[in-house]
């Protein structure tokens, strides 16, 4: 169904692009909250944020590869390591999850989308990520609830699937989360903001790796539990990898004031073509 989708320009919202040529991006707004995670004895406040309610798709990450002032750019890669583009074994079906992205391209990704952009994007953090997928209730194993029973037949893309593959997004619609997003089990682990620090985590080598969740086409069911929590090399990619956004405000940034120069006796320097001007940050 995924592909025969694709094949016809996939018309759903938050799939593609926007006319501008931007991802069309659907926002689920997430209540706060305090989740646990991992080992930690204390709780962790989350403020209320917005959730893309897909992961981002090929068609939504391939205009960073291909602009000129994308992934190419060193602008967005201050302090990331940059690896270089290769040609992808798997089909790259533009209503699919942007899979093989590692953590430094998914960070890179959301400085060129917010400098593109009116609004500013970013990985959630862990905390934000499990709080969207269990709605603040620790008993729930999965976004849709307690039950696993014969969930991989209508939930999430898991291994028990026997598809083994990457599926479109926004097909398992049984599995949505409490707050409406789609996807955060199954088909590709997301990568989070965070480190790997957790009570019994907290070695040097763990905070250099970085946090994925939700499962994958890869793995069984178990593995997309809500409290599941693995982590790796941020520079790595795979195939049963991807990320999904968040945004803290979908309010436009404040635009710069411009106020005229004025010389020291108080006049207006005068130019030929305009009035010369200069930005003071609202």
């Amino acid at each position: 169904i995924g592909d025969w989708l694709d094949s016809t320009g996939d018309p759903r919202p938050g799939v593609s692009l926007r006319e501008d040529g931007m991802p069309d991006l659907i926002w689920c707004p997430v209540d706060s909250g305090e989740e646990l995670v991992g080992d930690s004895p204390d709780p962790v406040h989350v403020n209320r944020f917005y959730l893309a309610r897909y992961p981002v798709t090929w068609a939504q990450y391939r205009i960073f590869l291909e602009a000129g002032d994308g992934h190419s750019d060193p602008r967005w890669w201050e302090g990331l390591r940059r690896r270089p583009e290769y040609d992808r074994e798997a089909d790259l079906l533009d209503n699919q999850p942007a899979q093989e992205v590692s953590w430094y391209d998914a960070i890179a990704y959301c400085r060129w989308l917010s400098a593109c952009m009116d609004y500013d994007v970013r990985l959630p953090t862990e905390a934000e990520w499990q709080h969207a997928a269990t709605g603040g209730d620790p008993d729930r194993l999965f976004p849709w609830g307690r039950d696993a029973g014969s969930a991989h037949l209508g939930y999430a893309n898991t291994r028990e699937s026997l598809l083994r593959r990457v599926t479109a997004v926004g097909l398992y619609p049984l599995g949505e989360s409490p707050f409406g997003a789609l996807d955060m089990a199954g088909t590709v682990l997301e990568w989070c903001s965070d480190g790997y620090i957790g009570a019994a985590n907290s070695d040097e080598e763990d905070q250099e790796r970085r946090v994925l969740r939700g499962g994958s086409w890869f793995l069984i069911l178990s593995y997309a539990r809500t409290m599941f929590r693995t982590a790796h090399d941020p520079y790595l990619r795979f195939n049963s990898v991807g990320f999904r956004l968040v945004a803290d405000s979908l309010e436009p940034r404040p635009k710069p004031v411009y106020e005229p120069v004025v010389e020291e006796d108080g006049s207006e320097p005068e130019d030929e073509n305009s009035e010369s001007v200069s930005a003071v940050e609202s």
